[in-house]
């Protein structure tokens, strides 16, 4: 878990009134719809910088989940964040590393844990794109780019597009999608005989390891 960031300067505190209460006396808690930090609103769904369990590395990659914006007793406040891998995060039974098709590439998972609201940096974007679709260009839609499902027990990577996920995640990766293409636009299909050399080769690399892991 994310230890909590010291920073007495930090003004954090949830927004309007919570919509659910859980627990009694001190394990009681009060749940929000979003918080505010520095004077920046981050609600339920954001995609979100969180500082790294450890100092050396890049910040992780998370989305608020629904329904865990919490406020204790103490008057803490606390997220459930749902946490995507970089690719020198994870860890893989099969041989060889991975090479990512883009350096934006991060991989999304089902893995969720609690943090402090002092551990969120900031927003950010994360592109959710199909397997068969290009890449959007960096310039005009700046972001992390997902394609891959790391599942964190199996260790083991899966493409957003299969349909063998269980009915609430195979939802969850579906309304990812849709959202990233109603803001994406009409993307192409990737068609490996017009790409560039280094661009055929990672979509080979691509479907190699997928057969390895899936």
């Amino acid at each position: 878990m994310v230890e909590k960031v010291e920073d007495a300067d930090r003004d954090i505190k949830p927004i309007g009134e919570p919509f659910r209460f859980y627990g009694k006396g001190r394990g009681r808690r009060c749940h929000y719809k979003a918080f505010e930090s520095e004077g920046i609103q981050y609600a339920l769904e954001d995609t979100v910088l969180v500082v790294p369990d450890e100092t050396k590395q890049k910040p992780n990659v998370a989305i608020i989940k629904i329904y865990d914006i919490a406020q204790t007793s103490d008057g803490s406040i606390m997220v459930t964040r749902q946490r995507f891998y970089r690719p020198e995060e994870i860890e893989n039974k099969g041989d060889g590393s991975w090479q990512p098709c883009d350096p934006r590439e991060i991989f999304y998972s089902f893995r969720r844990d609690e943090i402090p609201a002092e551990s969120v940096m900031h927003k950010c974007v994360v592109h959710f794109v199909p397997i068969h679709k290009q890449i959007p260009d960096r310039k005009e839609n700046p972001g992390f780019i997902v394609q891959q499902v790391y599942d964190t027990i199996e260790k083991k990577l899966g493409k957003l597009t299969h349909k063998n996920y269980e009915g609430h995640k195979q939802l969850e990766i579906d309304i990812l999608l849709q959202k990233s293409l109603r803001r994406l636009g009409d993307l192409s299909d990737f068609n490996t005989e017009d790409a560039h050399p280094d661009q055929e080769d990672q979509l080979k690399r691509k479907r190699i390891f997928g057969r390895r892991n899936v």
